[in-house]
């Protein structure tokens, strides 16, 4: 039996068929009356709706008026020919994939390679089989589905990013108008943050105490975003109403730390490092959970103050809740940083820490700032790498005068 040897249903010439069209709509170019009979007639059997167009023009105007899911477009036409209708239909189709057949007696390479030049995606030479354009159909098929399946994906990628960039900027808008504008401005204290996406997610609080002490919070929330915002709110509030009736170090901490534990989910925390200097200068008083080192130059040596406790919000309390003191002087020097300067990687993928990181501490001078030299030796180390992290970096001059000017005046 010869494969076109079949039999053809009777079809309209004009409009959409009337077929179920489970497989989609097909739109057929030709200025060929008996191909176009012929083809309408095996795409109504393979499950097919069909229009039909004469030329290019007309199939321009079918394809405005009911996007097809696949089209067999002849080459030569009057009034517009296959090549210039598929350049305009691939034009209007945008990132859809609308396949696109050309039927085409003529198969030269250079005539296939203007098609395909034109947004064509196969060729259907004439006279066509029955078989032959099954398979067509089958193998465009498979494509058009991944594509589509391709292109939704992206779709909700785009849209799924278009939410997390405006989340991000509402935790932003958050973060410094009811968050960072709570903390005074003290500009006798260094303070460098580098967010990693939109905005910092690494929190820094700073406030005076009733007797004119400054206290001060450096935290890193696991996660970013509106997520940490959320945490970082009560937070806020918390550190800044305790700090103004003056209530102790370990009171704040252990609010704090309820608070987080009844707030967040079992896998968030807040790993911190708390500092409070006194009013006087004499002394200040720190405690570290979870936050990488930090560091008190003095005169006589370098003090570590190393993590030696839980982030907070991991238990319900903290478990042998007290905060180390350490004697001071005006000229003493304090480094509180975030894992974000720490774990920079180089292009070697080399931490700071491991690097750079330890030659400018060994250089750093009693009574002298250590920012410059840090920052200058991290932007090397970097040098131009995007970071994964937040970074947050403060260092603070013990002076009480400097940090409380009003302290003058009293």
């Amino acid at each position: 039996m010869n494969e076109t040897s079949l039999s053809v249903p009777t079809v309209c010439s004009e409009g959409p068929r009337a077929s179920s069209g489970g497989r989609g709509l097909a739109l057929i170019v030709d200025d060929d009356r008996a191909i176009r009979s012929l083809l309408s007639a095996m795409l109504v059997k393979e499950g097919f709706a069909v229009m039909e167009a004469t030329n290019g023009r007309e199939a321009l105007h079918r394809f405005a008026q009911k996007r097809p899911d696949i089209v067999f477009m002849d080459l030569i036409m009057p009034e517009m020919d296959g090549l210039e209708a598929t350049q305009r239909i691939k034009e209007l189709a945008g990132t859809d994939f609308i396949p696109i057949i050309f039927l085409t007696a003529n198969q030269d390479e250079c005539t296939l390679m203007r098609c395909i030049e034109a947004g064509g995606d196969d060729f259907l030479g004439k006279p066509f089989s029955f078989i032959r354009l099954r398979a067509r159909i089958m193998a465009i098929e498979r494509i058009r589905d991944l594509q589509r399946t391709v292109t939704a994906k992206q779709r909700l990628l785009e849209e799924l990013i278009a939410r997390d960039q405006e989340e991000q900027r509402l935790a932003e808008r958050i973060w410094s108008q009811a968050i960072k504008a709570q903390s005074p401005k003290i500009p006798a204290i260094s303070v460098v943050e580098r967010p990693a996406s939109l905005f910092n997610g690494d929190l820094l609080l700073m406030g005076y105490l009733p007797d004119g002490g400054v206290r001060i919070l450096l935290a890193d929330f696991t996660g970013h975003g509106l997520a940490a915002t959320i945490a970082a709110l009560p937070v806020a509030d918390i550190f800044h109403a305790m700090t103004a009736k003056g209530l102790g170090d370990t009171v704040l901490l252990a609010e704090l730390n309820r608070k987080l534990h009844r707030l967040l989910p079992a896998d968030r925390f807040m790993a911190a490092c708390l500092v409070t200097l006194t009013a006087s200068g004499e002394y200040l008083t720190w405690w570290n959970g979870g936050m990488p080192m930090a560091y008190l130059r003095t005169r006589e040596r370098l003090h570590e103050l190393p993590s030696q406790h839980l982030p907070l919000g991991i238990l319900p309390e903290i478990p042998n809740l007290q905060v180390k003191h350490l004697d001071c002087r005006p000229d003493d020097r304090l480094l509180l940083m975030t894992d974000g300067l720490t774990e920079a990687a180089d292009r070697q993928g080399r931490l700071f820490i491991d690097g750079a990181f330890g030659e400018v501490l060994a250089c750093w001078q009693a009574g002298t700032p250590i920012l410059p030299a840090l920052m200058a030796a991290f932007e090397a180390h970097c040098n131009g790498i995007e970071q994964a992290d937040d970074l947050a970096l403060i260092e603070v001059p013990l002076d009480p005068i400097a940090l409380n000017p009003g302290l003058n005046r009293r």
